[in-house]
């Protein structure tokens, strides 16, 4: 490592808790930042940004620590000189970082609304931006110094990589990276460092100030049955403190919820979906997911969505050439990749598979279920490959050749426990390729839906379609 005692080095370290919102909720009200009657644009913003700064401030304790909320992240954090903890309001556990790089010594904090800072000693000034984004932590080095090194507070245990630092599956230090002044990036990593861990970066070719930058997450999941290719992950929703997660080429032959895995090679790709809960904080597995009829290369998991106690997750290669709801699967090679779409219900802690949906008009490589949604009592699910011709809402479908993966989408609505189809949605302007269901989303009695193969070079809302050949794929 290069030293440079007449430059300035800059490190930002930021962190933040995922969770299903990650910035400070809306004030009671709604969210509308449109300025009250007598106020510029301009002296809003200006109120508002001294809101949130009040909002996160750092205030002064009686014992000397400093003290700091974030109402976004739920988690209060504690100042005393050496360093910091968070404690998650509703975890058991709490975790923290003292900066061992510099004197090693308690240090005076100067407060200042939403910042925090201490002179380390030896050219390094450390500081804090309490934020909705979470609490970001920095380092203004006067000096090179070396690696950063950390001492870790708290109960949680440190698996320490090259990439990421995890801490007992409750909390992952990631995300690293790093550039320089010149924007170019800086090789960084992590080493296991006594009681904790350092970060270290190349700074042989770099311009100061560097800038370093990893993510503190509260959960790093993995499914219990990881396998090679399975591609956990490639779908994720969340609800409140319920996570899906799916992973279409799992290869389990199982069927149903919570079976035990069985990669016997007869099932490759079938796909699988795995739910995970937060209770105190902490996340664990609640459920292994798998279709009731589990076939090789259905790719259940390709697309998933959580409402409350109800999840919906598709498998375009489902290949049955049934139709509608809960009809018994035939699969007799005529209808491959039609896809099916699967409803899960949770009662008690317990999910149970409550409904098997497939089109009303199933066909060959519609792939049905490459999108899915739901919310409430409604699902929604898209074929993008889906080739009638017509058009609107509730059309006859008609498949003469003409309107090869045009698209369709699928509303279906739950009344005491039962599922039906409502509705059967088609562009206003269907076309060839247009893909219409490639994407779906579905909030209360409004439904989106996507078409990127969409070729008019119109602009703006409900303007006139005009597909002249200038614009494909435009959307």
């Amino acid at each position: 490592m290069k030293v440079h005692p007449s430059l300035a080095a800059f490190a930002v370290i930021g962190f933040s808790a995922f969770s299903s919102v990650s910035a400070a909720p809306a004030p009671a009200g709604g969210a509308d930042k449109s300025p009250p009657e007598g106020l510029t644009a301009t002296e809003w913003s200006s109120i508002r940004e001294v809101h949130e700064a009040w909002k996160h401030r750092f205030e002064e304790n009686r014992d000397g620590t400093i003290s700091a909320t974030n109402p976004g992240q739920s988690w209060d954090t504690v100042f005393d000189g050496r360093g910091f903890s968070v404690r998650p309001r509703t975890g058991g556990w709490q975790w923290g970082l003292d900066l061992v790089t510099g004197t090693g010594s308690a240090a005076v904090g100067i407060a200042r609304e939403n910042r925090l800072s201490y002179n380390r000693g030896n050219g390094i000034t450390e500081w804090f931006v309490n934020d909705g984004r979470g609490l970001e932590q920095g380092w203004t080095l006067e000096k090179p110094t070396g690696p950063l090194r950390l001492k870790v507070r708290g109960g949680l245990e440190a698996a320490v990589s090259a990439r990421t630092v995890s801490f007992g599956g409750q909390l992952t230090y990631g995300g690293l990276k790093a550039w320089d002044a010149k924007g170019r990036t800086v090789r960084t990593w992590f080493e296991a460092d006594g009681e904790g861990f350092a970060v270290h970066y190349d700074d042989s070719d770099a311009a100061y100030p560097i800038t370093i930058d990893p993510v503190a997450q509260q959960a790093y999941l993995k499914s219990a049955n990881t396998g090679a290719g399975d591609q956990f992950g490639i779908t994720v929703s969340v609800s409140g403190d319920t996570v899906v997660v799916g992973a279409p080429f799992e290869d389990s032959n199982t069927t149903g919820v919570d079976s035990v895995p069985n990669d016997d090679g007869t099932a490759n790709n079938s796909g699988a979906v795995y739910v995970f809960v937060r209770s105190g904080g902490i996340w664990s597995q609640q459920a292994y997911l798998k279709a009731s009829n589990t076939e090789a290369n259905d790719s259940f998991g390709i697309s998933v969505s959580v409402s409350g106690d109800t999840l919906v997750a598709g498998a375009t290669g489902e290949a049955s050439k049934s139709t509608g709801v809960d009809s018994v699967p035939d699969d007799d090679g005529s209808a491959r990749f039609s896809g099916a779409a699967y409803v899960f219900f949770r009662s008690g802690g317990i999910w149970s598979q409550q409904a098997y949906l497939k089109a009303s008009n199933t066909g060959a490589f519609d792939q049905f279920g490459y999108s899915v949604s739901v919310s409430g009592d409604t699902v929604v699910v898209g074929a993008a490959g889906e080739d009638s011709k017509s058009t609107g809402v509730d059309s006859v479908p008609d498949d003469d050749g003409t309107a090869n993966f045009s698209g369709a989408a699928y509303v279906f609505t739950r009344s005491g426990g039962t599922w039906s189809q409502q509705s059967y949605l088609k562009a206003s302007n269907t076309g060839v390729n247009d893909g219409f269901g490639l994407s779906v989303s579905v909030s209360g009695d409004t439904v989106i839906v996507g078409a990127p193969g969409e070729d008019s070079n119109t602009t703006g809302v409900d303007s006139v379609p005009d597909d002249d050949g200038s614009a494909d794929g435009s959307g």
